[in-house]
């Protein structure tokens, strides 16, 4: 069983070394597979058996190694499990708890933000929102959190839907909007401030799927002074949960500043 146990890590590590080599646009070769697992090229051949019968490597004409199709269906597999409201849904409950304020997920469609989840937070006062109502992207902090990651065809759909002012506090320029959302990708993080509902201020992160495409935000909202009077750390628990979520949908967050 042991020595089953060994060949197991050391083809993993033969499997991962050659993924590596992926990610620099070139086949592994034999010498650096067996340099990397810190073996001899014969055992790195022995483990590669398997490995080349699943498909789950291919040797090229040149004799180098690179990742075979067959890896394609375990992956799939994984992505087929990465619903993005199971993977946030401890989070919310960890912002909801901490502030007492109401947490939100949302994504993005057509310029408009849907909520596809919530989770209440102790404070008697809280968020009327329901599941499955719509908000304008540009006057909430989870829209503008996400538009900031998003193309400019987007921004565009938004801006021809027109910026209708909801509060006095509304972006309605394009171009201040535009800048706006150069902001809010720098500091990780949106703010709604009294722009889409009087009385209410909300913080919001944009999460990130394993390509890295934007495709939802984690927020909190609550009554306006009270969320000014903890915005720093509302701000702090709501990037940390996006991350975390992202991180869940398999975006390696250590390489990309979400």
């Amino acid at each position: 069983m042991r020595n089953n146990s060994s060949s197991l890590r050391r083809a993993l590590t033969v499997l991962e070394l050659v993924a590596a080599a992926a990610g620099r646009d070139k086949g592994a070769s034999l010498t650096e597979l067996a340099e990397g697992a810190e073996t001899s090229k014969s055992t790195v051949l022995r483990l590669l058996a398997p490995l080349l019968e699943q498909r789950l490597v291919r040797q090229d004409a040149d004799g180098t190694y690179r990742m075979g199709i067959g890896a394609l269906g375990w992956a799939g597999a994984c992505l087929a499990d990465l619903d993005i409201r199971s993977a946030a849904q401890s989070t919310l409950r960890d912002i909801a708890d901490a502030t007492g304020q109401t947490a939100h997920l949302l994504v993005y469609s057509d310029g408009r933000v849907t909520y596809v989840d919530k989770m209440v937070g102790a404070s008697p006062i809280q968020m009327a929102s329901r599941v499955g109502d719509t908000g304008t992207a540009y006057s909430t902090a989870s829209g503008k959190a996400m538009l900031a990651h998003l193309d400019d065809a987007e921004f565009e759909r938004v801006v021809a839907l027109g910026l209708t002012p909801r509060t006095p506090a509304t972006i309605t320029d394009p171009a201040e909007l535009r800048s706006h959302l150069a902001t809010v990708r720098d500091q990780g993080c949106a703010y709604d401030d009294l722009e889409n509902e009087h009385g209410i201020r909300c913080v919001a992160a944009p999460v990130f799927n394993h390509t890295g495409a934007c495709v939802g935000a984690v927020s909190v909202s609550g009554p306006a002074e009270l969320v000014a009077a903890h915005r720093a750390e509302y701000t702090e628990r709501v990037i940390a949960g996006a991350h975390h979520v992202s991180h869940e949908l398999g975006l390696d967050v250590a390489t990309r500043h979400v």
